[in-house]
């Protein structure tokens, strides 16, 4: 059977494609910056102007805006004059025109709709990284069961943080992660199911198990329409 194409933009180091893949989709990145991790075909470009471009090559398409405009872990320098990049809006408006399926990730407070909410508690991970998707243009799944997330599971050192240039926990008084390996990299490769990605990559990536989730549950409807 002929696999359903799937255009991954912003796709930094494959986390998203990744689980994709798994689901049974060919998977194509595009980023503006060079991907040399990326473990699936990669084009260097802007994400935008390759969607316009090059939409109807495509079954299906995940975007991946740039969040630190509403991520908790920018909050301090946003509030101390930094400015990032607003590009979900935009993003949106060019994946509708297109037609074609869409899902679109970012962090909690982004402002999308929460069509599914995922987090590491549900598929057995040590980081909770809480994400919205918004799925359209013909994509539905039903939204999972929630899962209780414990209070203080950090900084108990039952679960790590993944963001910033590395470190096994948020503050001096947390404990240490129980599941701490020989390195912070090892350690969050670990946490987040990845073992290809550097530090850097693991802090701006979404565990695979998240895309490998929705994948399954649209694989049909994709394949439906080609």
């Amino acid at each position: 059977m002929k696999k359903p194409k799937l255009l991954d933009l912003y796709c930094k180091a494959g986390g998203a494609a990744m689980g994709y893949h798994q689901a049974g989709f060919e998977v194509t990145g595009v980023d503006i910056e060079p991907q040399p991790n990326y473990p699936f075909a990669f084009i260097q470009a802007d994400a935008i102007e390759y969607l316009k471009a090059n939409y109807k090559k495509y079954d299906v398409i995940h975007a991946s805006p740039p969040c630190q405009k509403y991520s908790a872990s920018t909050a301090q320098f946003r509030k101390s004059g930094k400015v990032y990049p607003d590009l979900l809006a935009g993003t949106r408006g060019e994946l509708i025109k297109t037609r074609k399926p869409y899902i679109i990730e970012n962090v909690q407070g982004a402002p999308m709709r929460k069509d599914v909410i995922l987090n590491g508690e549900m598929f057995g991970l040590k980081v909770i990284r809480v994400r919205w998707f918004e799925l359209d243009n013909g994509l539905f799944i039903m939204m999972p069961a929630k899962t209780q997330i414990k209070k203080n599971m950090v900084i108990n050192g039952e679960r790590i943080s993944v963001y910033g240039n590395g470190h096994y926990r948020d503050h001096k008084t947390h404990k240490m992660p129980v599941f701490k390996k020989e390195s912070v990299l090892e350690t969050w490769r670990f946490a987040m199911g990845i073992d290809w990605m550097t530090r850097l990559e693991l802090a701006e990536a979404i565990p695979p198990a998240y895309t490998k989730y929705i994948g399954d549950r649209i694989f049909q409807q994709v394949t439906n329409l080609i």
